[in-house]
């Protein structure tokens, strides 16, 4: 497969020129190739496939909410070819036959390329864990049972790839979570980073305090919602714009977009974490925290790249290039030779409404539903494989891979 008349975005240029594909991988950036196979992308712009670092799948017991195939469908309509999935499931991913059983899952259903993340408890600390998962996630409230100090130290220092969800819960004030579980826990948590100098990642970051505690073994990623929304809409979407961590003041997302365009914060991601209806709607302390992403997160960047307050190579560090490298996926991330043939094509002048009702994913509601949104997606190829365009998925399931991390 050839691609024509390309405009190929980098992490800081943008530059013209052809795409040159065999099976799947990208094998040429130039001007002078040939296929019988050509495409004209008509100077339309060109990224890398993003690699979303934190999504939740569901599927298990509550593939009602979403399944694999569902929610890979939405990924892949929103431009993201690979994701991570959290192990929050039901039942969770806290033992290698769950996590077996969910690869092996996983592989028959997706669309889009996929890794697992295992999730830590005291109990299965005991033991060397016989999974190679793309990191050891850590929830420090609870969401898995209740986890020790020890158990956090002791998995910080001894595993190479570690997440964690933090917040303190004994700082909780009944339902609530206030920006002070946090920021005390992320200072515990760069504190251990910097003991044992690992590497360590921090999810969804959502709190202004917490970038005072980041040091050179922290990564960390900040969501859509908590960039573009405050605590001020909770009043309005109630239960729908609930999410864990909550949404914060307008100079929290003010220090969060600082933090981003300074790299303080590397990535951005989903957390598409989605729920029935049910779930969502009624008293807002009640309700169940999560938003549905994958569908919309893409266009709500692209709108502000069309307003300038972004630019395009600042899509692909944080949404492709930083979520790879920093998980050590070294074929994804970048358009080069070598590299997975995993690319969006967009166009940059479509204009739209976010609407639910098209969405891909089981979760077919947003606070985001009706904003106006420039720029949309044309074609998504994943390993060579054209799998989105005019607005229908062409894959079938289990296209999709389980993503090979490196260890060197």
């Amino acid at each position: 497969m050839l691609l024509k008349n390309c405009r190929i975005v980098g992490t800081t240029d943008i530059i013209e020129g052809d795409i040159l594909i065999n099976g799947e991988k990208i094998v040429g950036i130039g001007s002078k190739f040939s296929d019988t196979d050509e495409i004209d992308i008509k100077k339309n712009y060109v990224i890398p496939g993003l690699v979303d670092i934190h999504v939740h799948m569901r599927d298990f017991k509550n593939k009602r909410k979403e399944d694999f195939y569902s929610g890979s469908r939405a990924a892949i309509a929103g431009g993201v070819t690979t994701f991570i999935d959290m192990p929050n499931s039901n039942p969770p991913v806290t033992d290698i036959k769950t996590y077996n059983n969910r690869l092996r899952l996983a592989s028959q259903k997706s669309i889009a390329d996929f890794g697992l993340n295992f999730g830590v408890t005291k109990d299965n600390q005991k033991s060397e864990i016989e999974v190679e998962p793309m990191a050891y996630k850590i929830y420090m409230d609870n969401t898995l049972g209740e986890i020790d100090e020890k158990t956090i130290e002791e998995t910080i220092r001894l595993r190479h790839s570690v997440a964690i969800h933090a917040e303190e819960p004994r700082l909780f004030i009944g339902n609530k979570r206030p920006a002070s579980a946090e920021v005390t826990a992320v200072k515990k948590i760069a504190a251990l980073a910097n003991k044992y100098k690992k590497k360590v990642h921090i999810c969804h970051v959502s709190s202004q305090n917490s970038l005072n505690f980041f040091n050179k073994y922290i990564s960390s990623e900040v969501t859509p919602h908590h960039l573009l929304l405050t605590e001020k809409l909770l009043k309005e979407f109630r239960g729908f714009a609930k999410t864990h961590p909550p949404l914060r003041r307008a100079k929290d997302t003010k220090a969060l977009w600082h933090g981003l365009k300074n790299g303080d914060i590397q990535v951005i991601s989903s957390d598409h974490a989605p729920h029935e209806i049910k779930d969502k709607e009624g008293n807002l302390d009640e309700s169940l925290g999560g938003m549905s992403n994958l569908d919309v997160m893409l266009k709500l960047f692209l709108t502000l790249v069309n307003q300038g307050r972004l630019t395009l190579p600042d899509l692909v560090r944080w949404m492709s290039h930083n979520p790879a490298r920093i998980l050590n996926i070294k074929s994804k991330g970048l358009i080069k030779s070598g590299m997975d043939a995993d690319l969006v094509i967009l166009d940059m002048k479509e204009a739209g409404k976010i609407d639910v009702d098209e969405f891909f994913s089981k979760a077919k509601y947003s606070p985001f539903d009706g904003q106006k949104v420039t720029g949309c997606i044309d074609k998504v190829i994943l390993r060579g494989r054209t799998v989105y365009e005019e607005r229908e998925i062409i894959s079938k399931k289990g296209y999709g891979r389980p993503i090979i991390k490196s260890t060197q």
